[in-house]
């Protein structure tokens, strides 16, 4: 079933883990929404916002969220509607966090009464701060992977593999700070609505969600510059190694011209050449040559131009 309720004295709490018929009814026949926000909640991958009326809240939230098989950040948006005496959460993918969540508050009296006690604005704090708490353990495998990216790179690894890998990281980073960006400003609008269930009190509650979510971009902020500096660093490594390497093969291409030149003009079939009748100086100036070559190597090396 798709519809899971908790009720606790007058506040209820109703979780919706997928969106279909029987919902849709559910929600119909017992609340008198806006059909707009009917539409929102149809619909997948709405922007992040608050909608005020006059007797609720609608809030579309997105969360962060690790997806192994394709090693990147998506974002899961979670719907609200926030009332006098109820509170809906309505997922399109099923959130894991959502999910321990509100089986939690089922099963424990304590947790319960704790956090259904108060208003559902205060039971919406408690749903926020589970499911942006909780992302913090995807921001800290994030960080642990850049920190071994970058001692990899300092131990000598610049590969193809290693700038992949930054690639990644770096949308990762990017995905995650694109989708914590609105929420913020969501928040923020939160802790300053004024409705009977949205009290004065719950100002500071909220502002505590803002100032974890700010933390969070401050970490990314500074996950997104080591990202970046490791990239310039692994591409300017690479370039130094491409440079003397062709640096590397043009001195050799240019060491053996000379002989390849002197035995083109000795190979053809032209009189009167020098030393053409006495072979053994021809062979002395191909190795005087070669000696020559060998010198002007060796001064390149030791002056550092190979």
């Amino acid at each position: 079933m798709a519809i899971k309720i908790i009720t606790q004295q007058n506040l209820k709490w109703i979780n919706i883990d997928r969106i279909d018929e029987e919902a849709l009814t559910y929600i119909k026949t017992n609340y008198n929404f806006h059909h707009l926000d009917i539409e929102d909640i149809q619909s997948e991958s709405q922007t992040p916002k608050v909608d005020a009326y006059k007797n609720y809240l609608f809030v579309v939230l997105q969360v962060p969220h690790w997806q192994g098989s394709t090693k990147t950040i998506v974002p899961l948006e979670v719907d609200c509607f926030i009332g006098e005496n109820f509170l809906i959460t309505i997922q399109h993918s099923k959130v894991k966090e959502m999910k321990n969540f509100f089986y939690k508050c089922m099963k424990n009296r304590q947790t319960k009464r704790e956090w259904m006690s108060d208003t559902s604005g205060f039971l919406f704090y408690h749903v926020l701060e589970t499911l942006f708490y909780n992302s913090r353990s995807t921001l800290n495998n994030i960080g642990k992977q850049i920190s071994k990216m970058e001692l990899n790179v300092f131990s000598g690894d610049q590969s193809t593999n290693v700038v992949r890998e930054l690639a990644v990281h770096r949308r990762n980073v990017l995905s995650f700070r694109r989708i914590i960006d609105p929420q913020r400003y969501v928040i923020s609008n939160l802790s300053h609505m004024r409705k009977p269930f949205m009290n004065e009190n719950l100002t500071v509650y909220f502002d505590n969600v803002v100032d974890y979510l700010n933390k969070i971009w401050a970490i990314l902020d500074t996950y997104r510059d080591t990202v970046d500096g490791l990239h310039v660093t692994v591409e300017s490594l690479i370039t130094q190694r491409t440079n003397k390497v062709i640096g590397t093969l043009t001195a050799i291409s240019v060491g053996l011209l000379p002989l390849t030149l002197l035995s083109g003009i000795y190979g053809m079939n032209i009189d009167k050449l020098p030393f053409a009748n006495h072979p053994f100086m021809v062979w002395i100036m191909f190795i005087v040559l070669a000696l020559f070559i060998v010198i002007a190597l060796l001064l390149m090396r030791r002056k550092n131009w190979l």
